[in-house]
């Protein structure tokens, strides 16, 4: 049985932490890629495949769910983009034991070049309780901007939760200004998940980032277990999307890689 490291709050002498030139690319059709971790480690054995499947069907850009590719010396997912098509953005994590050790990529086709380029850059956090306001503030004005990637931004995992709900309020709020430092033309929220967060909360605060005529894309892995040692699976796609504060129904891609892997597109015909 593989171990997957818990995620844990990045604080300290990683607040600023980025290599590459940032991608600058419009996007439209977004392919979604998720698995059951207790089958298949990371996305290796159908990485190749998968990228074919969502080039095919003329997506320009796939986002993978966390932990996706276990970290080693001798292998480079960016490798296996050239001689795709319509592909021109990829957003996947390679990790190892350590969650600490955790880089997010985003490889992009460059429109001026036309060869594939790599951005890397990492999660800061996970949930705000042990977060202080100033680096909260500090995420928002520094992070953000180098998170923008044209029309989409990156938001990772649990740092959706730097909007908060308020119990007093029966809402969600933003404290953090959140919202005022996406600026109007980035339509898209892509953010990747390495479990299925059950609270409550977490479906509010996605549908409240969606408003105005935003998409929020999440995705993430199935077979986390409970504190009995128990997976909790549910049959629906380990998805959500959201737009302009609805929920949008999308469905499984048919494919021939298993029953562990799921995928799904989105069309979002942004303008």
């Amino acid at each position: 049985m593989k171990h997957y490291p818990k995620t844990t709050n990045k604080q300290g002498p990683n607040i600023t932490s980025f290599m590459g030139q940032k991608p600058d690319i419009k996007i439209l059709k977004i392919g979604m890629a998720s698995r059951e971790y207790n089958v298949h480690h990371d996305f290796t054995k159908h990485l190749e495949k998968i990228f074919q499947i969502f080039d095919t069907k003329k997506c320009d850009a796939i986002l993978f769910s966390l932990w996706s590719i276990f970290a080693r010396q001798d292998y480079f997912p960016k490798e296996q983009l050239e001689g795709l098509n319509h592909v021109k953005l990829v957003m996947l994590e390679t990790f190892r034991d350590c969650d600490l050790d955790n880089i997010n990529h985003a490889y992009y086709r460059d429109p001026k070049t036309n060869k594939w380029e790599q951005y890397d850059y990492s999660q800061k956090f996970g949930s705000l309780s042990k977060m202080k306001e100033s680096d909260l503030y500090s995420f928002v004005g520094s992070e953000i901007p180098q998170r923008i990637f044209g029309n989409s931004i990156s938001l990772l995992c649990g740092e959706t939760n730097i909007v908060k709900y308020s119990k007093e309020k029966k809402k969600i709020i933003d404290i953090f200004k959140l919202n005022a430092a996406i600026p109007d033309y980035v339509q898209i929220i892509l953010n990747p998940i390495h479990d299925r967060m059950t609270r409550f909360e977490m479906k509010l605060k996605r549908q409240f980032l969606s408003e105005n005529n935003r998409w929020v894309i999440s995705v993430w892995n199935k077979g986390k277990k409970d504190k009995n040692g128990t997976i909790k699976n549910v049959k629906k796609p380990a998805w959500t999307v959201f737009y302009n504060g609805k929920e949008i129904e999308v469905k499984q891609l048919k494919h021939d890689l298993g029953p562990e892997i799921v995928l799904g597109i989105v069309n979002t015909r942004c303008k």
